[in-house]
């Protein structure tokens, strides 16, 4: 619906509410059971391969470093920083790409490079574990709750922001 103001020359678009079903139908169902299938399918033909939670989390350490730096990158590309950045490009427009082109990407090019190795290195399966194999456990406890207060006051001040 379009509606216009004569006095002062604007147009405003409003959009009615959709009508549309929001109902599961059985095709919808049989996706979701495909899904379902198709994935604990692969979890039964490997779970021959795994033999202890290195082997999984880490494929028994047969990946070369930079691999284990790649999966590091694409596992900081989070559905966070993919919405909250076109959000962001389309709240403030090309300032958000020099924001992650300046300083995120650099960081993570960074600790993909430099870091992995030490992390690969000392087996550890994660940067907590490195933690606390580096330093105690009273340390990967502080990071686990920084960490964890960060992420919710940064999708905090995304929603409020």
């Amino acid at each position: 619906m379009v509606l216009s103001c004569r006095a002062t020359g604007t147009v405003a678009f409003t959009l009615s509410p959709m009508n549309q079903s929001t109902e599961l139908h059985w095709i919808d169902y049989l996706i979701i059971l495909i899904y379902f299938g198709f994935v604990l399918g692969i979890g039964f033909i490997l779970r021959r391969f795994i033999r202890s939670s290195s082997d999984f989390l880490a494929s028994g350490r047969s990946i070369p470093a930079w691999v284990a730096g790649l999966a590091f990158l694409s596992a900081n590309l989070g559905a966070q920083e993919v919405i909250g950045v076109a959000a962001s490009g389309a709240k403030y427009g090309i300032a958000t790409s020099h924001f992650y082109w300046l300083g995120a990407i650099p960081a993570m090019v960074f600790v993909g490079i430099f870091m992995m190795p030490f992390y690969y290195g000392s087996k550890a399966r994660s940067v907590p574990d490195y933690l606390s194999l580096r330093f105690d456990e009273k340390t990967r406890g502080f990071n686990a709750n920084t960490f964890a207060v960060m992420t919710v006051m940064s999708s905090i001040l995304e929603t409020i922001h």
